[in-house]
């Protein structure tokens, strides 16, 4: 590792030793210059040396264009100092003064006037050319635009999550069972999927470099569960030496940085445990393209390092290993959702029309609140973001997106006929105990019986997790609240049926077909809409519809036989249904 940095340190310095052997040539006390050359040489080089193991630039084209610029102007800065300095005293009526001139070789004064017009051509060429390739680099955002959005029928199929902070907070009160607990704090936390579940895994981290210095490595990384409100946080015992807080050779970002110094960093490195327990660190790379070092979003790369022998691979994004849940990590996610809210309309656009502008709101968990995870039925990661607009004025949703985390590939859904954001709906959530003064976290958008709805989190003010709040994002009167995902996710969907509610947004590819004679029918009428609910003979479920869906449904009794498609989950005993046929009453087409 201290060998790529070196040679790093001297690829950025190029410029530097450049102006000073400019300053030997023309010097002309050549034994002085030389021994002022090697001083600020050594000198440079140190601080580069400092400068490139905390800002650990990347070795690309743009990077090294521009390092190498301003350390050349640095450089002949010096020069003109080492070669044209002359000093003359004077005395005038006993008066003594100094006057201090240049007078440096032209070679240098040409030299100089060079570095000055390369940096300020430098200087507008590159922003000139990100905006010119606004267009291009939209273009890479791989982005499928839906209509149909998948259902939540089920938080087994789905898996509804807690608070990341009030899974930190269960963290940090069993951090007195860790081995040297004073020594270590806990570190960020990430999601993911271990043997089949969803769970929160958070590193820990040195609290100093005397406390690096003393152990050397860290003892292991908590788990807990993602769904189960009632989890508690397991300590797994894994010896780590290459972390985030570690020093020197032991810093994680800096041994994936000697591995792929060719390449630009895009956030933090996560945490992620592999398939046989041993904890990883992943992080997210790009190349830089061309002088402006324009990003694609579709040629993405991870490195992923052991963190117990520190090995490191970097892999294209095809490649990364199937127990890496999250090669795509939160800030390109971040990253690619403010793009494509910004610039679909192109640079000009975003600055003064405006049309179609859209921000992604910051209620997330990641990225300095920028996205949130979830986990799909499918068992797949994804960063969700709902976009709203820049106008302050306004407070309804725009669209949302989920991002696969394996992929980088972008859903866009956007609901026309116009959905609150995750700021109202956290509104409405804290609304429900003002005097607890319970705090909102963590909304996801989720489709439920063809109703976009807001799943939030509820915390007291320690952070602990008292209850979910569902609440339908196009009807904030429709909302209900529980501690229990499931229990309140099937309450949420009497509530929708017993308001008619159904927004027809949900795919039907999985419905099938019913048909047979109802023993059982309820009716009820609430805000002017009567909801009918009925069961058929042999049949457990429970079936609704509103009148509003379907006229004739009013007149359904018992011993009619009826058929319709209806999407059936094996976790829920009720099914809302939004048309019917009932034999002798509904008209023949």
């Amino acid at each position: 590792m201290l060998v790529g940095l070196l040679i790093a340190t001297l690829k950025f310095g190029i410029g530097f030793l450049l102006a000073i052997i400019i300053g030997i040539v023309s010097g002309k006390n050549k034994k002085k210059v030389i021994r002022n050359s090697v001083r600020l040489s050594v000198v440079y080089l140190i601080l580069s040396f400092v400068y490139v193991y905390f800002a650990l630039p990347a070795q690309s084209l743009s990077s090294l264009i521009f390092n190498n610029i301003i350390s050349f102007l640095i450089g002949m800065i010096f020069v003109l100092f080492m070669t044209g300095t002359t000093a003359n005293v004077s005395s005038s009526k006993g008066k003594r003064g100094t006057q201090v001139s240049f007078n440096s070789p032209k070679i240098v004064r040409n030299s100089m006037l060079a570095a000055n017009l390369l940096a300020l051509a430098y200087f507008v060429f590159v922003p000139v050319a990100r905006i010119l390739s606004t267009d291009e680099i939209y273009e890479t955002i791989s982005v499928k635009k839906v209509t149909e959005t998948e259902e939540l029928k089920s938080t087994k199929e789905t898996p509804i999550a807690m608070s990341t902070k009030s899974a930190r907070n269960k963290m940090q009160k069993m951090m007195s069972s860790v081995p040297n607990y004073s020594a270590y704090e806990l570190g960020t936390t990430t999601a993911q999927m271990i043997d089949g579940e969803y769970v929160y895994v958070s590193a820990l981290e040195y609290r100093s470099v005397w406390k690096w210095n003393r152990f050397k490595s860290v003892p292991g990384y908590f788990k807990i569960s993602a769904t189960n409100i009632n989890a508690q946080p397991e300590f797994v015992e894994k010896e780590m030496k290459y972390v985030p807080s570690g020093y020197l050779w032991q810093d994680a970002e800096r041994k994936i940085y000697s591995k792929s110094s060719n390449l630009a960093r895009t956030g933090v490195v996560n945490l992620e445990i592999g398939e046989d327990g041993t904890p990883y660190y992943v992080q997210t790379l790009y190349k830089e393209y061309g002088i402006s070092g324009k990003k694609r979003y579709d040629k993405f790369q991870t490195a992923v390092l052991n963190t117990i022998t520190g090995e490191t691979n970097i892999y294209d994004l095809k490649d990364v290993p199937k127990e890496i849940d999250a090669p795509i990590t939160s800030s390109v996610a971040s990253s690619m959702n403010s793009y494509y809210g910004k610039y679909g309309k192109g640079w000009w656009n975003s600055l003064f029309a405006k049309d179609d502008v859209k921000q992604p709101t910051s209620n997330g968990i990641y990225s300095s609140g920028a996205v949130t995870p979830l986990m799909s039925k499918n068992g797949e990661l994804l960063y969700f973001t709902d976009f709203t607009s820049d106008d302050e004025k306004q407070d309804s949703a725009l669209g949302y997106s989920l991002i696969n985390a394996r992929t980088g590939t972008m859903e866009f859904y956007r609901d026309k006929k116009g959905m609150m954001d995750s700021d109202g709906a956290i509104q409405i959530a804290e609304k429900i105990y003002p005097e607890k003064k319970w705090e909102a976290k963590m909304p996801i958008l989720y489709n439920i019986e063809g109703m976009p709805t807001w799943i939030v989190s509820l915390l007291d003010t320690n952070g602990i997790f008292k209850g979910y709040v569902y609440i339908s994002a196009t009807d904030s009167d429709i909302l209900v609240d529980g501690d229990d995902a499931e229990k309140t996710l099937q309450a949420f969907k009497v509530k929708l049926s017993l308001k008619g509610s159904n927004n027809k947004n949900t795919s039907k590819s999985d419905a099938k077909s019913v048909s047979g004679k109802v023993k059982r029918v309820n009716k009820i009428v609430i805000d002017g809409t009567e909801t009918v609910s009925f069961m058929l003979e042999n049949d457990p479920q429970v079936y609704t519809i509103s009148t509003s869906n379907n006229v004739y449904s009013m007149f359904l009794k018992e011993g009619d036989q009826v058929s319709f498609e209806a999407s059936i989950s094996s976790d829920n005993p009720m099914t809302t249904i939004d048309d019917i046929k009932i034999e002798e009453v509904t008209p023949v087409k």
